[in-house]
């Protein structure tokens, strides 16, 4: 399952990703040593299951999650 990412926090950072399980909105994901959390999924188009829209997540967001878990 291959996705498009556009990233707001990055000036529209542009990056392709194909995760082993579909990602939703909330979930979180790495890439590039960077870590990425979906804010909203679109429906793909051409070879692209979907289109997510995220952001990158600090150190201090990810101490967060952890807390969570």
């Amino acid at each position: 399952m291959l996705y498009e990412v556009l990233v707001h926090s990055s000036g529209g950072e542009r990056f392709t990703i194909e995760p082993d399980t579909p990602l939703v909105d909330g979930d979180t994901f790495e890439e590039d040593s960077e870590s990425y959390r979906v804010l909203a999924t679109q429906p793909g188009y051409g070879p692209f299951a979907g289109v997510i829209e995220g952001e990158r997540l600090t150190s201090a967001e990810l101490g967060e999650i952890g807390e969570t878990l």
